[in-house]
């Protein structure tokens, strides 16, 4: 307790002596300042760097064991860890300050039978829950399977609690007339191939959702042929109403793309960026991988032309691959693409982006995330990017866009940190073939913590927490 007691009253000093620096700073740079927030970052740099992250803990979640799952999401309002649990068909909720499962928004598509990417039946027109957000009002957001979106309720001193505010789902499923080829949404219900509604972001300001939907098949090219026929159209993003009636306001095509990944909101520049995977073709590049910036409330793009990122100028591999992205401060980029975490800013006078670093220790993974309470970058992926190499949680410092450390994430994924104590969760998702044979999983649930054949819920932090908790 006397440790505790002391601590706070340093930790209290170096706010205030940030804060008068900051004040100063802002009187005699004048444009050129730092925001507060920017600075206490700033002061955690150097005991970053000293404090390593190590698995402490492994939450189980009831029902079947995790073999598929997406999207996780701490939120600071709620206090709570949200998973993306298609094999429980639903979102799994953690008490992010003990580490404890306190219940589940229950009735998404959850994982058909494969192929369930493009569909063509109510219930194979792709998987669900995916991409997961909670607003500020404490409403769940989650793409779902069906080209559906579903709104639930997560405050736990709700009537509603854990109940879908919207049901049915809102409908993502869109028919393109700029361009009538991208019709994905024949009108029956067997001729649904708008594919899943995927991961998605929140615009503060304007109360606007931005979720994509990046598996979208030509419905008059599929209608009348099995389940997962593979006539893609151009992905597009839907654009929805965060407050009721829930409408939708809008779509907008990315013409010639991949697929569509994870929207984030910047709220310096007061528009969403989202991370487009580009086509190969007989291993040639014909679109790359690209950023794109997007005001909302147009739904239209806001540069004349999208972000470049040129695989082959990064990492010396041509590639069109790009997943998750997360933003920190200074305008710092993390995005997952050409196989690795590669840190960068957008040049808006040039229209290009400015590489920071390429991380080459660790892949790059699905999910990424920016942890405000320790001014780190979190990642997953097998070391040096290496595929089939050990599974890593890979940790980086956001303000020098260096490396830090790998720590072992057997079968881990999609890192999320809560700000308030530092805990990083990662989902361990597990295979059938191991969930029917417990005796052969070596993911890090089992072989840290003897939780066999179920997959969990990892949960790391820094060492320094822990001592700090014991005294």
């Amino acid at each position: 307790m006397r440790t505790k007691f002391v601590r706070s009253i340093l930790v209290g000093l170096l706010l205030a002596s940030i804060l008068v620096f900051a004040m100063s700073a802002r009187s005699i740079w004048g444009g050129a300042k730092k925001t507060l927030q920017e600075c206490i970052n700033s002061a955690h740099h150097d005991n970053n760097l000293n404090t390593g992250v190590a698995p402490v803990g492994a939450i189980l979640v009831p029902g079947l064991p995790i073999t598929s799952s997406d999207i996780e999401w701490n939120d600071p309002g709620t206090e709570r860890h949200y998973l993306a649990d298609r094999s429980n068909a639903g979102v799994d909720i953690i008490d992010a300050e003990n580490d404890v499962f306190v219940g589940r928004v229950t009735g998404f598509v959850g994982n058909p039978p494969a192929p369930n990417t493009g569909g063509g039946t109510a219930t194979t027109n792709g998987a669900g829950p995916n991409g997961v957000v909670v607003t500020p009002n404490h409403v769940l957001w989650a793409g779902d399977g069906n080209s559906l979106i579903q709104v639930a309720d997560v405050n736990p001193s709700s009537a509603t609690y854990l109940q879908f505010l919207q049901p049915g789902g809102i409908s993502t499923a869109w028919n393109n007339p700029a361009i009538p080829a991208d019709a994905c949404d024949g009108g029956t219900a067997t001729t649904h191939y708008c594919g899943r509604a995927d991961e998605l972001g929140y615009d503060p300001k304007d109360h606007i959702i931005m979720i994509a939907n990046p598996n979208a098949l030509s419905a008059a090219a599929c209608t009348g042929k099995p389940a997962g026929c593979a006539v893609t159209i151009d992905p597009y993003a839907t654009f929805i109403n965060a407050d009721p009636p829930y409408n939708v306001l809008g779509h907008l095509s990315f013409v010639g793309a991949g697929g569509a990944e994870q929207p984030v909101w910047d709220a310096e520049l007061g528009r969403f960026l989202v991370t487009i995977p580009g086509k190969l073709v007989n291993g040639a590049v014909v679109t790359p991988a690209t950023i794109h910036v997007i005001d909302p409330t147009t739904q239209q793009e806001s540069t004349p032309k999208p972000f470049v990122i040129d695989c082959q100028a990064l990492t010396g591999v041509a590639g069109v691959g790009t997943t998750g992205m997360a933003l920190a401060p200074f305008q710092h980029i993390l995005v997952s693409a050409c196989g690795f975490p590669i840190i960068l800013t957008l040049n808006f006078k040039t229209g290009e982006i400015d590489p920071l670093n390429v991380i080459t220790q660790v892949g790059g993974g699905d999910e990424v995330w920016y942890n405000p309470g320790d001014g780190r970058f979190y990642v997953t992926g097998p070391v040096g990017g290496v595929t089939g190499a050990q599974q890593q949680l890979g940790v980086i410092d956001a303000e020098t866009s260096t490396w830090l450390q790998n720590t072992p994430d057997v079968a881990g994924k999609n890192p999320a940190a809560f700000q308030e104590n530092n805990h990083i969760f990662t989902v361990v998702q597990i295979t059938a073939a191991v969930a029917a044979a417990p005796n052969t999983d070596t993911s890090i649930c089992a072989t840290q913590f003897g939780v066999k054949g179920t997959g969990c819920i990892a949960v790391f932090t820094h060492a320094e927490n822990e001592i700090a908790e014991g005294n």
